[in-house]
């Protein structure tokens, strides 16, 4: 199962914005929450407040084998 970590990006590295413990010698995969965002709303054209992230993320990994 995976969970969600908030990061910023600077200097050419992802900086979690809390502790985290990653998994030692595995691979972990990053998805791009914000360029989500912003292909939904050129997609669809219906986003007219803010997404509920976390919420997003969950029906994400509902829809999703694996």
């Amino acid at each position: 199962m995976g969970e969600v970590i908030e990061a910023i990006y600077e200097d050419g590295v992802f900086k979690p914005l809390s502790r985290i413990k990653p998994p030692k010698s595995k691979k972990v995969e990053i998805l791009i929450i914000a360029e989500l965002e912003k292909d939904i709303d050129n997609v669809f054209g219906i986003l007219k407040g803010d997404i509920n992230i976390k919420k997003l993320r969950k029906e994400m990994d509902r829809h999703v084998p694996g």
